[in-house]
Parts: C-alpha cells; structure tokens; sequence
C-alpha cells in the first residue's frame, strides 16, 4: 500500500514531471503551440494525466475505507466501487498481518490421520499444575459461543449479526485460525469458511449491548435427588452442546442431550396419542393420567425445559420440539466429551475420531458419547456400530430392544462391527471417487438427501480388533468415519478416567484438551431407559395387504420396480411382498415416474407441499426414501434418485423400474412393429400394465391432469390387442374388451365393440346385460346414448333370442358397422 501511495507519483514526477503548466499560456503560445507537431515531453504528460486522476481517486478511496474501519460503520462513495473494494481488501490484509494469530497452538492435518503420538498429559497432585513430558502442541478449547456456519455466511456478516460490528470478524479469524474443522479441513483463509463449520466467537462486555457470556458450570457430583439445570446460553436449543446437568442416579450429561431426550419423548407421546382408538359406550372411559417415562427421561426433559424458565422464556410445545426435531438435516460434526477447566468444553471431532478411554470411568464416559451420537440420529445423521458383547456391557439390555433404536447397528460379533465400519470405507471411498469429492461433506453439501451419517465405531480394544480398526481409519480419510474404543489405543489417543470421571492422564494428539476434563457419564440403567425411549420415536408403516402380493416372476432388469398405474406398490427383487412405503415417499415416486428425464426441486416441492416455502422436508424425504431403498436392497451407496445439473432429480432407470416407463416403452414398439405377430406381443406386454387411474388413492392437483390421457392410452392398447386376437382367441378379445369398458365407462365405442362381439359369438343374453349396463351409467348421469349407439341398443331389445340378432347388428355381410366417430361427447337430455 506504502508501494502505491508513495512509488507512483514519484516515478510519474521522475519521468514525466508535473504535468500541468507552471504559469497560464498566452493565447499566442496557444496557438503556436497547436501549430506545431506535438513534443514527445507533451505527450508523455498528456498520457501521465489519467494515471495521477487514478491515483488520486485510489487515494480518496483509502482514506475513506481507513475512516470507515475506524469507526466500525460502511461507507460506500459514487463512482469508487471497484477502487473502494481494493483499498477494502488492501486494509483487511494488513491487518491480519499485523494481527498475533497462533495457528501454530493447534494446527493439524487437513486430514486427521491415525498416527501415534509419543506425548503424555499427567495430572499433578497439585490441582493446580499439570505435567507434561513434552512441550503442548494444542490448547483447550476456550468457553465461548459457538456459530454453526450457513450458507451464504461470511466472516463479516457473522460478526454485525452476532457481534453487532462487523469489524469484528477480525477478532473471529484469530480465535479460530488453524482449528480443525468437523470435516476434516483447517481453517487458514478467511475468505473461506464452510457450512456446517462451528466457529467459537470472542467474549463481550455484558455492556456493550452484544452477545451476554455464557456461564458454564462443571460437571460434578451432587448428592440431592433433584436434576440440576447448568445456566444456558440464548441459543441453547441450537449450540448450547457445553452445558451440563446432573441426574437423581449421578449421571451427568450435556444439555444438547437433554433436548434431544424431551425431543424424543414429545414424539414419543404423539406416536401413542395418534393410534389411540376412543372406547365404545359399552366400555369404560379411560381418565387416568398418562404413565409417566423413566425417572432419567423425566430429570431430562425437567432439566430442559426448566432452562427455558430461568432465562425468562416459554418452554416449548411437544409440537415445536417435534417439528425441530424433523427439520434437523445436520450431521453433526463433533461430540462435547465434557467440561475442561474453567468450564470450557471438551469437543472432538468425529470424522477420523480415533480415541480409546481407559480407567473405572470409561464405561460411563463411553454411555454419554453413545447416547449423545443416538438422540442425534434422526434423518440418518449418525450411526453408532458395535457388538452385541460391548451393547449389553453398556446398555444391559437385549439385542431385540437395540435393534430397533435408531441409528444402532448391533452385530453378532466385534470383527462384524470392523466389517461394518470397513464396508462404510470402501463405500464412501467408491462414491468420492465418481462423483470427484474431496470428502463426505462435500457429498452432503452438493446433495443434502444423500444418506451419509456419520458413523462410528464403539468397540472393546482387543490387538486383533484394534489393528483392524485402525487400518480402516487410516484408509478412511474423509470418509466421515471414527472409533471410540474401551481400553488403551495406542494408534490414537488414549485417556484414563478415574472414578470421579476426571481424566487422570492423556497419551496422543487430543491429549491436550483432556488432561483434567470431567467427562459426561450416564449409568447402564439411565442408558438403557434413554435407548428404550429411542425405539418408539419411529411411526410404523402399514403392512401389506392380500392383494399386494408380489408377481408371479420377476422378470425386471432393475432391482426396484413400482407400480403407480392403480394403487402405488414398490417391489423389491427377491422379497415376497411389497416394499412398506406410503405417504409422501410413495407419492414422490409417482411424481419422478410421470418426469422420467428429470425434474427440479422447486417443482417437486410445489406439488408435495403447494404453497409453502421451500424448507428441510425435500431433503429430510429424499433421504428417508433412499435409505430405505438401500436397506431393502442391500445396495449401499446407490442415490437411486440422481441429482444432475445440480438442481434436476431423476429416478436411476438402472435401479429403478417403473410399470408407466414399461407401458410406453411397448406402445412405441408395437407402433413401429413390422408385421402382426410382433404388433400382438407389444400390445399384450402393454395390455398386462395396464391398472387404471396412474397414483390411485391420491387426488392432488398435480396429478389429476394426467390421469385421463393415460386412460385413453390404455383403453387404445387394450382395444387394439382386442381387434388383432379376435378370431383366433375370442375369449381373450372379450377380456381384453371388458376391462377396457371398466377402465372407462364413458367411452360408448368401447361398450359398442363388446356387445357385438358378444353377439357374434352367440351370446345375445350377455350382450343384452351389457346393454343394460351402458344403459344405466348413462342414466345416472342424465344422458342419452349417441345415435350409433342408441340403433345398437333398439336392435338388441328388438330381437328376441335366436331371431337372427347376428345379422340385424353385424349386417348381411357380418361385417360390423364402423365405431362410434372419435371426440364425441355425451349428449345430456
């Protein structure tokens, strides 16, 4: 900047001197000077002018962004943008020069690696000292707000919403330069910063009319049976992960927990309350009050919703805390452990988390992280993976109830819980590389529907067992994938907790921030009411009816097909009865069949939720019905539904199949089929599809449109197939007639062709019936038949039986006369 203000005019009056004259010409001097050719020494100050206007603007521009900056407000002037811009990013850049930032204290790799590392944090008898064997690399993390960056955030718009000065984005960049981020990259540039980054802000005066501090309270043991409700921060529900409460049985938990568990019992609650059935008069009315949850559930939801209160505020409704708990799409980035010193919160990260935990408090500390991972696996955003051995050492609780918690995946064995882990590696390891990422959280970021939690492993640390783990760590980077074992972890990081769930000692690179940290811990029973409350936060899907059952054979290339023409089904390959999908996963289906080449977000939205914003419940739906699709299957990192263009969604026509696709791919055949035989074997493939009204059951506007179009299409293929077996299998052609006449009661044509063929085949009394039936649609809808019609019908009541009806109807040559013209209408009376 010196360079600029000071070097260009000096070169400008070292080569081109001042280029305005010393004293006024004479009018003379003027126009001799026109007269003659022009001096090089003229020109040259001549060209310099533009540049000392340049100049001096630029310089203007400095002074005003210099000012600005000052006082801390924007101030934008005519006719300088690009120059104000400059001279903006000029002065941003000295100061972070200029600032004392220590990336050094914490800096990492972009991608956490599992690698040894030979320091040892010890606690001193001293509580007041702390030994360490080799010089700190790390500090804890501070006890500040934390911001969960958004799209669209930046640095600026960060500090003047949440700090009231957006100047103060500077003081952001050095408290965050350098820190690892839950995806696995480092923050080193300012001008770039991710969603789903969580970036701690400084500390305010109570004064200064921003953010109050937060106060966070360690975790400790109490000896009242009352739960003891941490103050919290304003945005407790959202951030406030660093605030703990004690329970009546000792454990301790953070309040993101709490909120989670009073989230699960509202939906809980709603789930019993909506399969409720009113008794009749006969029985005894029901006006107890309602079975109250465990007494850990209970001093939870208390905590919870007592923290609201203290700070002034309403605790909110079941219904608030169900509709959060849906639109929360987040995976989440990092697990709080516990409480370091002086109240500061110990987080880890867990993309490449690779920590083992040791001492009598370790199955305590293991419970909390595993309960906090659970309460957020709503949507598919976490996984916890472990045996049934470590499950029931943990919960005490039997396979069948853990199986059903959501997000759990328990295997029969510790090396099946590796497999897992591995299998989730290889998968995601496979999808980066198609689709060019750099790691999970660009998938999420691109397509937020993917189904890509973040998993972990919770395992006994055994030599067989922790070798294979941590190859698949290693192997994993940018996977979103970690462990958390039971016992020492040498490729890691490596804690002991002592019975009072402080960590004694730390051996690795998070070493730093747990020396000395009370860690969460939950007992086996709190545990265990917690993950019995998880099971019923899933609403059942309704099972299968008899007339669901699944093909005879299935002879389709994709291993999904659906059915939308009728009532909606989803098979899959091998499975004997239809997929459990209904509501709006189902009726999602039937809108990407009718757009077979793909259509946009926006649209979907509008036709699944007319009128309202667009907001979570895509994604959340998207994500749903591709996990369970890929459960069904057992294909794992198949989307199913595509993203292309990153805005238009298409069913993969390689994973799935669509009878509506079928039907239209055989029409076309059979138009453009050359001779007889292969029309017939088109139109019957086309014919066997043929259900009815496309989505039955669903009457939203986007779809009644299209029903009536592909009514017609199925009445043309089935009378077609009809006239080309006529002769050679009348009983298939009568079929074939009939159900065209039910799919369409309207069209006369259709009636007018099953009659005579009736008649031709000796059938007057059926013929008649027909007749009576047509007869009485028309009437209830207060019509007369058209005149074609209404000659058929006078001939068929005209001509008792065996009087030669055949002839009357079909003519002499017993040929029939010509359909009833297309595009007529009903004639009302």
């Amino acid at each position: 900047m010196a360079l600029i203000e000071a070097g260009v005019p000096g070169m400008l009056v070292r080569f081109a001197g001042w280029p305005f004259p010393r004293e006024v010409p004479t009018w003379e001097a003027v126009r001799q000077a026109l007269m003659s050719p022009i001096p090089d020494e003229v020109l040259l100050k001549v060209l310099a002018c533009p540049l000392w206007l340049l100049w001096a603007a630029f310089t203007i521009a400095l002074v005003v962004e210099i000012w600005a900056a000052v006082r801390g407000v924007q101030v934008h002037v005519p006719l300088l943008g690009p120059l104000q811009a400059v001279a903006a990013g000029l002065i941003g850049s000295l100061a972070i020069a200029v600032l004392p930032i220590d990336v050094g204290s914490s800096s990492v790799p972009a991608r956490p690696q599992v690698v040894p590392v030979a320091m040892k944090y010890e606690a001193a008898s001293d509580p007041e000292t702390v030994r360490i064997s080799s010089p700190p690399t790390m500090v804890a993390l501070a006890d500040r707000p934390v911001h969960v960056v958004k799209q669209g955030d930046s640095l600026w718009t960060i500090a003047r919403r949440r700090l009231g000065d957006p100047l103060q984005w500077m003081k952001i960049w050095k408290l965050n330069a350098g820190h690892p981020q839950a995806d696995g990259q480092v923050f080193t540039n300012p001008d770039l910063i991710r969603p789903g980054w969580r970036l701690r802000l400084p500390l305010l005066r109570r004064d200064s009319g921003a953010l109050p501090r937060e106060k966070h309270v360690m975790p400790r043991p109490v000896e009242t049976p009352q739960p003891k409700p941490m103050p919290s921060s304003d945005a407790l529900s959202e951030e406030g992960t660093g605030v703990g409460i004690e329970l009546p049985s000792g454990s301790v938990v953070a309040m993101s927990v709490a909120a989670g568990v009073a989230a699960a019992y509202a939906l809980t609650r709603f789930q019993r309350r909506r399969r409720r059935v009113s008794p009749s008069i006969e029985e005894a009315a029901e006006n107890g009050p309602e079975e109250p949850p465990a007494s850990a559930v209970e001093a939870m939801r208390r905590a919870y919703r007592q923290s609201f209160r203290e700070r002034g505020a309403e605790p909110p409704s079941d219904a608030e805390l169900i509709r959060k708990s849906a639109s929360a799409l987040e995976v989440p980035g990092a697990v709080t452990l516990g409480m370091g010193e002086h109240g500061a919160t110990v987080d880890v990260a867990l993309a490449g988390l690779s920590l083992g935990i040791t001492g009598p408090g370790a199955d305590g500390a293991v419970r909390a992280f595993v309960l906090d991972l659970l309460q957020q696996a709503g949507n598919f955003r976490t996984e916890v993976v472990m045996s049934r051995q470590d499950a029931l050492v943990l919960a005490g609780i039997g396979v069948e109830e853990l199986g059903a918690v959501p997000g759990l995946t328990v295997t029969a064995s510790r090396d099946e819980a590796v497999d897992r882990l591995e299998e989730v590696m290889f998968t995601r390891r496979r999808l980066l590389a198609e689709r060019e990422a750099d790691d999970v959280g660009a998938l999420r970021e691109h397509d937020p529907g993917n189904v890509l939690p973040a998993v972990v492993l919770v395992a006994s640390g055994t030599v067989d067992v922790g070798s294979r783990a941590s190859a698949v760590l290693a192997s994993g980077s940018g996977c979103g994938i970690g462990a958390l074992m039971l016992g020492e972890w040498s490729p890691g990081t490596t804690c002991h907790v002592g019975e009072d769930h402080r960590v004694r000692s730390a051996e690795g690179l998070l070493a730093p921030r747990l020396v000395r940290a009370e860690l969460f811990h939950v007992t086996r029973r709190d545990l265990a009411a917690a993950l019995r409350l998880l099971v019923g936060v899933q609403g059942e899907d309704s099972p299968p009816t008899e007339e669901e059952a699944a093909p005879p054979s299935w002879d389709h290339p994709t291993p999904v097909w659906v059915r939308v023409l009728g009532k909606p089904a989803v098979w899959v390959k091998g499975q004997e009865h239809p997929l459990r999908i209904r509501g709006l996963k189902l009726w999602l289906l039937v809108y990407l069949a009718l757009h077979p080449q793909g259509v946009t977000k926006e649209a979907i939205c509008e036709a699944l939720w007319p009128g309202k914003p667009l907001g979570h419940e895509f994604h959340s739906l998207l994500r749903h019905l591709r996990h369970t699709l890929e459960e069904s299957t057992g294909l794992s990192g198949e989307p199913f539904i595509q993203l292309e263009d990153d805005e238009t969604y298409r069913a993969d026509s390689k994973m799935i199949g669509f009878d509506l696709w079928d039907f239209h791919a055989a029409i076309k055949q059979a138009r453009t089929a050359g001779d007889r035989a292969s029309r017939i074997t088109c139109l019957a493939r086309a014919a066997g599809l043929c259900g009815g009204d496309i989505g039955a059951g669903i009457s939203e506007e986007w779809i009644l449109d299209e029903r009536y179009p592909l009514i017609v299409a199925q009445v043309d293929a089935l009378t077609q197939l009809a006239e080309l077996v006529e002769g050679d299998d009348d009983e298939q052609a009568l079929e074939l007639l009939d159900q065209a006449r039910r799919l369409d009661l309207d069209t006369e044509d259709t009636w007018c062709r099953l009659i005579r063929l009736q008649v031709r085949l000796g059938r007057a009394d059926q013929a008649r019936q027909t007749g009576r039936l047509l007869r009485a649609h028309l009437q209830s809808l207060q019509v007369e038949p058209m005149p074609e019609t209404q000659e058929l019908l006078a001939s068929l009541a005209r001509s008792p039986a065996g009087s030669g009806i055949e002839s009357k109807i079909y003519g002499q040559d017993g040929r029939p006369p010509p359909a009833v013209p297309a595009g007529r209408k009903l004639r009302h009376r």
